[in-house]
């Protein structure tokens, strides 16, 4: 596997909406529940045909397949349609990367039932963040979150140098979850060497991705908290980041940042993915709402300005800092030393 296949040769847009809107759930549970991607299969089928098959009225139907094929789930060719790439390997049950189990079920969405008690009690009865609820929460998410951030960590990849810029790199990878991130690495830098961080029962998971896609070799684990664990005294060249430090809250990441600034050279880069509001968390509306899943699953997390983020990185020795667009809704931000 190359970071060609390790990119999907689709757009994972139609799958983030899913996450984010409503009415796209509700029309892909209700495919599930017409089992209409298996029906489908390699096949094609007009409207009455795929009536007839589910049970259902060739108008509802019409107007149902209609919906799907905009949104990039089917494909219409004539009178006929068919499941678009993204469906196949993502619907199809006997597909490595199928997550339709969890686009029909409740989880992604069932957090919001909770809002009003966080917002009256300051945040949940217990954090997703601690071991226990972290390794019951965090395997199911990171099924969802491999897929869609794999064509953009393709792209951190290349914006960080990596076996262009960057060959031998030395990665930390905290918080690793599908360690998506850095298994982008790896195969773009065939002499990269990870060291994967994360709880033992997620790790386990970690494991299984890194092996699916050929880099084991060249995988190193810690598992454990990632503020109690004794880092191996070593000089990463890059420190990755993604998507952790909004859990852990003010006071923590501005520990950790000190702490694996410690673990670096001057010459070394933390890569940070993150969501960016504004100071004022007015805008952008994408990150304002992100700030209410934490304050639903975490106790301390929230959402931190590009400005916060240099202050921090500022106070324990990065000094230059940089933007790059990943095609995201979280910017990778990079900082080095010098």
């Amino acid at each position: 596997m190359n970071k060609n296949t390790f990119a999907f040769a689709f757009d994972i847009e139609p799958i983030s909406n899913a996450f984010n809107d409503i009415r796209i759930y509700h029309l892909l549970k209700s495919a599930f529940d017409f089992d209409l991607f298996r029906t489908i299969g390699n096949n094609h089928f007009t409207v009455s045909q795929l009536a007839e098959k589910t049970g259902s009225s060739q108008r509802g139907m019409m107007f149902f397949l209609n919906a799907l094929t905009a949104l990039g789930f089917l494909e219409k060719e004539k009178e006929t349609y068919k499941l678009s790439l993204l469906s196949k390997q993502l619907f199809l049950e006997d597909s490595p990367d199928y997550i339709g189990d969890l686009l029909q079920s409740p989880f992604l969405n069932e957090d919001w039932e909770k809002l009003t008690e966080a917002i009256r009690r300051g945040g949940p009865l217990e954090g997703v963040e601690g071991q226990a609820k972290a390794e019951e929460f965090f395997p199911k998410l990171i099924r969802f979150l491999h897929v869609l951030h794999r064509n953009v960590a393709v792209k951190a990849a290349q914006v960080i140098g990596a076996g262009t810029v960057h060959n031998g790199l030395h990665v930390l990878d905290v918080g690793c979850g599908s360690a998506v991130w850095s298994i982008a690495i790896a195969l773009a830098d065939s002499k990269a060497q990870v060291t994967a961080v994360d709880f033992p029962k997620v790790i386990e998971h970690t494991r299984s991705y890194v092996q699916r896609h050929g880099v084991a070799d060249r995988y190193h684990y810690l598992a454990g908290n990632i503020e109690e664990i004794n880092y191996p005294s070593k000089d990463y060249d890059l420190v990755i980041l993604a998507n952790i430090l909004h859990s852990e809250g003010e006071k923590k990441s501005r520990v950790l940042l000190k702490k694996f600034s410690e673990l670096t050279t001057s010459t070394s880069q933390i890569a940070i993915i993150e969501f960016l509001p504004n100071r004022q968390r007015t805008s952008p509306v994408e990150a304002i709402l992100f700030g209410l899943r934490m304050l639903i699953n975490t106790t301390e997390g929230g959402i931190y300005s590009a400005e916060e983020f240099e202050e921090w990185l500022k106070e324990v020795g990065f000094s230059k800092i940089s933007y790059h667009d990943i095609g995201s809704h979280s910017p990778l931000l990079l900082a080095s030393k010098n």
